[in-house]
């Protein structure tokens, strides 16, 4: 898919600042006005990243009161049930509260709901559920700010809810806990607003008066895995987590390590864990119950650990089969029945599809198609409640907009980039109509165009070992914070280009006097080269690749422009 480049122009008086005062080159002083970084006391802190930094825990507006509530739970030795969620910032966020209170001498208790039986957050037969084992307390983590019912039942019940949460409340419709931990609720005053729900934890942790930085291993795990932004607090709590995670001792994470290939390794980065470990975490909540990944963020039995990290590993491999086969019905089903020209938002069913991946191939659709994508899977027979993930594009809003098709829904929850809705057959229609009327209301035909924003224009000849050194200091990448982007003008390819396993295109680029290797991942179909002829612009982030105990300067393709 065609791509428009954006491209901004140094800011060479800003920049200049910058240079001066921290000693940085004027093209990391450009990046970091990019990422909103432009005074020399926002640099120093940006790229130090010290944890001295982190806000206090006791701004947010209800954390005095939750501190209160669990050290009276702790004192009077009442059952404190923890109700997390499946994905791996509410196992994680899950783990690390269990493990503080436990320390505390806390009866506590964890519960997480079967994806595929109960689905997401709080839920009436759970709430009975922990009437009748006699819990006085129930702390949601990474759910609970939409469950105005479940908890006026457990109100009902003389059980008491604390609410931590990084999700969007909905609007004038808070439900009545004992206290809500969640930066985006009306009132409250804490600065940062995109901790996930394992930092938020973390941060309460650090007001019981336990702060362990060991414990940053599960909170970068968490983090990255919830693609939260890596901006303000969660960069600083990343980057020590990842510090922290390469040499965790906890058993789980070690064996989980080993079936995952990468025990071995010394360093970790975000790919590290959004490409190898978040999927084998998530993999067993897709597949079956994600218990087994909690009991192997907890266990301290390494035989149970190398037990637990191989059923992992095994329904990783199962989802990506699955993924496979529904993402290849989602295409054909895209090409079928869509009509781009009406059709802003893509919403497709499915009645054999697993609601355990339909996220997954919903951000696969979007990266193919460039539309916000709802999709839904019911049971073999088409029957009763359906079960949708949503993932959305730049410029709309996925839960603001589904607030406004809530008369065609059960149920739905979630930010601006993905959600999760539940829905009866019989409304997809009109759901699918109204959504596409919300589309309408608010997308301009530009943005339906995917964007690649670049970072400046270079020549061959800037691209040193020390230069990618030095973009080494804006480490850890991600949403907020992504790698830089870099282009080149006038390139030729100095061999004809070649076409490895899993679609990956291997050219080699030269301006005339200096040639490097660029690899596409999945892009070898997307441009028709002639070496003999072709001159074109080259968008890509440098990388130092080591192979055999051989360095070079590697280009990661990201688009390509014949002039």
């Amino acid at each position: 898919m065609q791509k428009a480049w954006e491209i901004d122009s140094l800011d060479d008086k800003a920049c200049e600042v910058l240079c001066k005062a921290i000693g940085i080159s004027p093209v990391l002083a450009h990046l970091l006005i990019k990422r909103g970084v432009k005074s020399p006391e926002e640099a120093r802190n940006f790229l130090s990243c010290d944890l001295s930094s982190l806000h206090d825990p006791f701004l947010f507006k209800d954390m005095e009161k939750a501190v209160r509530r669990i050290v009276s739970a702790i004192e009077d030795k009442e059952r404190v049930l923890i109700y997390g969620d499946y994905d791996v910032d509410g196992l994680t966020a899950t783990a690390l509260l269990y493990t503080t209170l436990e320390r505390y001498g806390a009866h506590v208790v964890n519960y997480v709901p079967d994806r595929i039986k109960e689905g997401y957050g709080l839920n009436i037969e759970a709430v009975e559920k922990a009437y009748r084992d006699g819990a006085k307390l129930v702390i949601a983590v990474d759910c609970g700010v939409t469950a105005v019912e479940e908890v006026d039942s457990l109100k009902k019940h003389h059980i008491d809810c604390i609410i931590i949460d990084h999700h969007q409340p909905i609007k004038d419709r808070l439900p009545d806990a004992f206290a809500i931990l969640d930066p985006l609720v009306p009132g409250c005053g804490y600065p940062y607003k995109h901790l996930a729900s394992v930092g938020l934890v973390y941060k309460l942790t650090q007001a019981l008066g336990w702060n362990r930085e060991g414990d940053l291993d599960l909170v970068a795990l968490g983090t990255i895995s919830d693609v939260a932004p890596l901006t303000g607090e969660n960069r600083t709590l990343v980057k020590h987590g990842l510090k922290y995670l390469a040499e965790t001792r906890r058993p789980g994470l070690r064996a989980l390590m080993e079936v995952a290939g990468i025990g071995k390794k010394k360093e970790f980065y975000t790919e590290t864990v959004g490409f190898i470990l978040g999927p084998r975490l998530n993999a067993s909540g897709r597949m079956n119950s994600s218990m087994h990944s909690l009991k192997l963020l907890l266990t301290e039995d390494k035989e149970e650990a190398r037990k637990l990290a191989g059923e992992l590993d095994k329904s990783n491999r199962e989802r990506q089969a699955m993924e496979a086969v529904i993402l290849k019905e989602a295409i054909s089903k895209v090409e079928r029945e869509v009509n781009f020209k009406e059709h802003k938002v893509i919403v497709l069913h499915g009645d054999k599809w697993h609601p355990g991946v339909i996220g997954i191939v919903a951000s696969r659709i979007v990266e193919k198609f460039y539309r916000p994508t709802v999709l839904v899977a019911f049971n073999e027979e088409g029957l009763g409640h359906g079960k949708g993930s949503g993932r959305s594009i730049k410029n709309f809003h996925l839960f603001d907009a589904l607030s406004k098709c809530k008369d065609h829904l059960i149920e739905f929850g979630g930010h601006e980039h993905a959600a999760g809705i539940t829905i009866s057959k019989e409304n997809i229609d009109a759901f699918r109509e109204r959504l596409n009327a919300v589309a309408h209301e608010t997308l301009k035909p530009l943005d339906l165009i995917p964007r690649l924003d670049i970072d400046a224009w270079i020549s061959l000849k800037d691209l040193t070992k020390k230069f990618l050194k030095e973009l080494e200091l804006l480490e850890p990448f991600g949403v907020g914070n992504r790698k830089p982007v870099f282009a080149v003008k006038g390139l030729s390819l100095k061999a004809e280009p070649k076409i490895l396993n899993y679609n990956t295109l291997k050219i080699w680029v030269t301006d005339g006097e200096l040639t490097y290797e660029a690899v596409g991942f999945k892009k070898a179909l997307d441009y028709k080269l002639d070496s003999a002829s072709s001159i074109f612009d080259l968008a890509f982030t440098p990388s130092i690749n080591n192979w055999q105990g051989q360095e070079s300067i590697q280009l990661q393709l990201k688009d390509l422009k014949l002039n």
